[in-house]
Parts: C-alpha cells; structure tokens; sequence
C-alpha cells in the first residue's frame, strides 16, 4: 500500500504523495520565510491604507489653513509650513530623579503650547480664538495618524533590511489594534474639521446640564481661574457649587487640576467634596454611554493635572468622587453619538444624588467637567 494514494503504481496517488513531501520539506526549510512573506505582504497591505488617510488628513488640514491664511501666502508655502509642523516634537524632562518632575512636565506642556499657539495663529491670523482652538485639535489628530503611518513603515524597512521574521510577525498580529486606531484619529480629523461636539466633551456636557437643571431663571457668570478654565458659582439645596469646566466651545481641555488646586487653596476646609466626570475607556462587550460610579480623580492625560488634584484633596483631606461615561478609543475621538449623549440626564441626577447625600447643608462642593470642550458652549 502507498503512504497517502494507495497503491504505488497508481500514478493519481503518486503524484498527491509528491506533493505532500514537496510542500513537507518546504515549509520545514522555508516556512519561517513563507511566514515572513506573508506578514510582510499584509503590512504593505496596510501601509496603503495609512498612506491614503494620512494623504486625506493633510488635505483636510491644508483646505481648513488656507481658510483662513493671509493673501500673501501661497499654497507651496501653507504646505511647506503644516509639513513643518506635523514634525512637531515636545522633549519630555529627564526622569531619573522623580521629584520636583510635574513642574517640569508642566512648564514644557506650556511652552510647547504656547508655540502650538503661535505657529496656529500665524498660519491662520483670521480664525477667531475658537477656530484656531479647533485648528489646533485637526492638526493633532492628523499628527496621530501620520506618525503610526511613518512608525509602520519604519518597521516594514528595517524588517525587510534585518530579514527579521519576529519583527514583521509582531507588527502583523498587532496590525488590528494599529489600523482601529489609525481609523479613529482619521474620522476624528473630520470630526475637528467640522467643530462638532466629541465623545470626550461628555464632562462639560454634563456640568454644562448641571447648571442650566438647577438654575433655570438666571445666568450664572463664568469666570476664568486658569488657562482656557472657568469656574461657576451657585446654590443647590444649602451647599454652594464650583462647576469647573474648559472654557469652550473651541477644543480645549483646560487647566482643571490647576483650578481645582486654587479653588481648594481659597476655600480651604470649607469644601467637602470633590466629583469629577469623564469619559473613560470601556472594555470590548460592553456598553458605549454605561455610567459608572468609583472614587478618585477621574482625568486622562500625563498626569499634570491629575497630580495637582491630588495634591490638593490629599493636603485637605477632602473625599473624592468619579463618574466615568464608557466609550470606545474611536467614540472618544469622533462625533458624539446618541447613546452617549443619553448619558448625560443620568448623570446630572447622579450627582445630585451625591451632594444631597454625602455632603452637610453649608458646604462647599467642587464638581468638575473634564474633557474637551469642542462644540460645547457654556
């Protein structure tokens, strides 16, 4: 009898046996390079994709500058100076001793704002303080995708240059995760373009609709304690209310750890409760715009603001409250949509519930909005 065919003289089965120990001893001495190939072939597959929304991102952020460009600039010009800026890299501090560090990450953020503000503010000298805020936010976005565009194609090169096959295999498993998040700084590119509200403008949103619920007859003046940071003052139920929030509704996230910190500085033991809300990153099968409840500060970011926060009710001993809204990486990004917004009523009378049954009538309550403001007014 024949290893796989059957009988040795059929011919049928001696040709599937030849074919078999061929492809055997292939994939035994060639596999790892089939392998290879085949990792390579789909992050080139990938690459082109990147190559096209990063190509759509630029024009994106040339059609929105040369808006609101001088006469004097051509396009050559406007083109030349948003490739400039897309190289844009802030240089963190040294870390090897920790303390003292926050300072010096916050002092570089500003400065690398500062200069954000200024090269804006001569590309486009005709937008408004709001338009440039969201000028800033498109070129981000379209930042994003340019650098997981350039990373990935730096790890194709040297993959094929080293002929490492770990190296393309590790990009090609990862290559979903990549593309999703690529996709999503490529719709948020739009979504910034347009100046419509975000996912992650769900905590202005909400203190924004804690205001307007329990003062209904009256304005309540806003005003600014830090960079691009208000605060508004009023009663509810016998305990006064700081409501901190980004100015808006350009994009914006504010200095909210820094207001936190003066408000607490000023009013001292008088406050008896902090609440913060956020948008936070839910896990894959759960539910987009699901409320939940915990304690601490609830902020993104490197940790600036979050530090200053910490330190200020750590000193004072003061409780500390979080509502997350969960979302996804890409609804966090992108437009709002329905499910989130439906959050909001639910946590406006969460809060409510909060004040009315953790603090004493006479205190002084901090609740706090953190997020980006784009598209979201006071």
């Amino acid at each position: 009898m024949g290893f796989l065919g059957g009988d040795n003289s059929d011919p049928v089965g001696l040709i599937f046996n030849l074919i078999f120990f061929g492809l055997f001893f292939v994939m035994m001495f060639y596999g790892q390079k089939v392998q290879a190939w085949q990792a390579s072939k789909q992050i080139q597959s990938a690459l082109e994709k990147l190559k096209n929304w990063n190509n759509e991102c630029k024009e994106i952020l040339f059609d929105q500058y040369s808006k609101y460009s001088n006469e004097k600039d051509n396009d050559k010009d406007i083109k030349i100076k948003l490739e400039d800026l897309m190289q844009f890299i802030t240089i963190g501090p040294v870390g090897l001793d920790p303390y003292g560090i926050i300072p010096k990450f916050d002092h570089i953020i500003d400065v690398r704002d500062n200069r954000f503000e200024g090269e804006v503010a001569s590309l486009a000298p005709k937008a408004d303080r709001i338009k440039r805020q969201n000028l800033e936010n498109l070129l981000e976005a379209s930042m994003a995708v340019d650098m997981i565009y350039r990373l990935i194609k730096h790890y194709l090169i040297m993959g094929k240059k080293s002929k490492s096959m770990i190296l393309l295999m590790s990009i090609s498993m990862q290559l979903t995760l990549i593309m999703a998040m690529a996709k999503s700084y490529y719709n948020a590119a739009k979504a910034f373009a347009e100046g419509s509200p975000i996912g992650d403008a769900l905590g202005p949103m909400v203190v924004g609709c804690l205001v307007r619920d329990i003062i209904t007859n009256k304005e309540v003046s806003a005003v600014e304690i830090a960079r691009d940071t208000i605060y508004q003052e009023f009663e509810f139920e016998g305990r006064t209310i700081f409501v901190v929030r980004a100015k808006g509704p350009g994009g914006t996230v504010g200095k909210p750890g820094k207001a936190i910190k003066i408000l607490v500085e000023e009013h001292g033991e008088s406050i008896s409760r902090i609440i913060t809300i956020d948008a936070g990153l839910k896990l894959e099968g759960e539910k987009t715009g699901s409320v939940v409840i915990g304690v601490g500060a609830a902020i993104g970011g490197i940790g600036i603001e979050k530090s200053y926060m910490e330190d200020s009710f750590t000193k004072n001993s003061i409780p500390i409250e979080a509502l997350i809204c969960k979302q996804s990486l890409e609804d966090a990004i992108t437009t709002m949509n329905r499910s989130i917004t439906l959050s909001v009523p639910k946590i406006v009378s969460k809060i409510k519930t909060a004040i009315r049954e953790r603090t004493e009538v006479g205190t002084k309550v901090i609740v706090a909005g953190i997020g980006n403001t784009i598209g979201i007014g006071i």
